[in-house]
């Protein structure tokens, strides 16, 4: 019982960390010049206020940023560039996330020693 209860636990940690470890890393072109690489899937953009917005799906049209506030959403989401701050992409982390697996991987098995060490008494 026990092994099919660990065993849950490693598919549902698998499940989370498929997604890996992901960050957002400020970039130091100009809007305008970033977005025209249509494979960026995403942007965050912090404004001067120090708000963050992300937008999905970005292009340049005119002198705004338009996109979708999530990456399903339907409605657009239009930004002057002029409001723009800084502009980061998102990226992911390979050592973050297998460090985060070893973790998980690791805590399974000391779970799954300290339970066949109680099946003794």
């Amino acid at each position: 019982m026990r092994a099919v209860q660990a065993r849950r636990v490693a598919l549902a940690a698998a499940v989370a960390l498929s997604a890996g470890c992901a960050g957002w890393r400020v970039q130091q072109v100009p809007p305008k010049e970033l977005l025209k690489d249509r494979s960026i899937e995403a942007v965050r953009v912090t404004r001067a206020d120090k708000s963050k917005v992300e937008i999905y799906n970005p292009m340049i049209q005119g002198d705004s940023i338009v996109g979708h506030p999530t990456d399903r959403a339907i409605a657009r989401l239009v930004m002057p560039i002029s409001q723009v701050e800084t502009i980061a992409t998102r990226y992911h982390s390979v050592p973050k996330t297998m460090l985060a697996g070893l973790a998980v991987i690791g805590a399974v098995g000391a779970y799954a020693l300290l339970q066949s060490l109680n099946q003794g008494y």
